[in-house]
C-alpha cells in the first residue's frame, strides 16, 4: 500500500520524537549513572578513609604499648644494674673504711674529724669514748690531750669488743656514732651518694 505525502510526514515526525525520547532518556540515563557513580567514589573513599584512620589509630595504640613495654624493660635492666653495682660497691666500701681505721694517718684523720662534730654539738662535760680495743694507747693518749686543749675534761675513754674500727662519743643521753656501723647505718642514704658518685664518672 503506498502511503501519501501527509502520512509520510506525519511517520517523519513521529520517528523524529521517538529518536528526540530516546536521545532525552539516553541522555537521563547517562547523567544518573555518573551520579551513582560519583556517590558510589564518595562512599568508597569515606569507607577507605575511615578504614585507615581506624588502622592508623590502631598502629599508634600499638607502637605506643610498645614503647611503654620497652622504656619498662629499659627501666628494670638499669633498676637491675644499679642494684648489682651497689651490692658490689658495698663490701668494697666497708673494707675502705676498715682499712682507713687499720693505718694511723686514717684513724687520725677518722678521729678529727668526728671529734670536731662531737665538739661543736655536746657539751663539754661528761665525755665517754667507746674504741676498738686495738685502739693503740699512745694514740689514746694523744686524743685525750688535744680534747682537753679543746675544753673537754677528762673524757673517759672506755674499750668494746663490738667496735671494729670508729669511735661512739657519749655524753648524757647523747650519741655521736662515728663507729664503723655507725657510719653505715643509713644505707639508703649511702647508697644514695654513691649512685651519685657513680653518676660523675666518665
Amino acid at each position: 500500500m503506498k502511503l501519501g505525502p501527509q502520512a509520510l510526514d506525519l511517520l517523519k515526525i513521529a520517528e523524529d520524537y521517538r529518536a528526540d525520547q530516546c536521545q532525552a532518556m539516553l541522555a537521563a540515563a547517562s547523567e544518573e549513572s555518573r551520579a551513582i557513580l560519583k556517590a558510589a567514589h564518595g562512599a568508597a573513599r569515606r569507607e577507605l578513609r575511615s578504614i585507615l584512620a581506624e588502622k592508623r589509630k590502631r598502629l599508634a595504640l600499638e607502637t605506643a604499648e610498645a614503647e611503654a613495654r620497652l622504656a619498662t624493660q629499659r627501666r628494670l635492666r638499669d633498676q637491675r644494674r644499679v642494684a648489682d653495682l651497689l651490692r658490689q660497691a658495698w663490701p668494697r666500701l666497708l673494707l675502705a673504711l676498715r682499712e682507713r681505721w687499720e693505718t694511723p694517718a686514717g684513724r687520725k684523720s677518722w678521729l678529727m674529724q668526728h671529734l670536731s662534730i662531737a665538739l661543736a654539738a655536746l657539751p663539754a662535760e661528761g665525755w665517754t669514748i667507746q674504741h676498738p680495743e686495738n685502739w693503740p694507747e699512745p694514740e689514746r693518749a694523744e686524743i685525750d690531750q688535744w680534747l682537753q686543749t679543746q675544753g673537754i675534761a677528762a673524757p673517759h675513754f672506755e674499750a668494746d669488743a663490738a667496735l671494729l674500727a670508729g669511735i661512739r662519743v657519749l655524753c648524757s643521753l647523747n650519741v655521736l656514732d662515728a663507729s664503723l656501723d655507725g657510719l653505715l647505718a643509713d644505707r639508703t642514704q649511702i647508697e644514695g651518694r654513691l649512685l651519685h658518685y657513680l653518676a660523675q664518672e666518665p
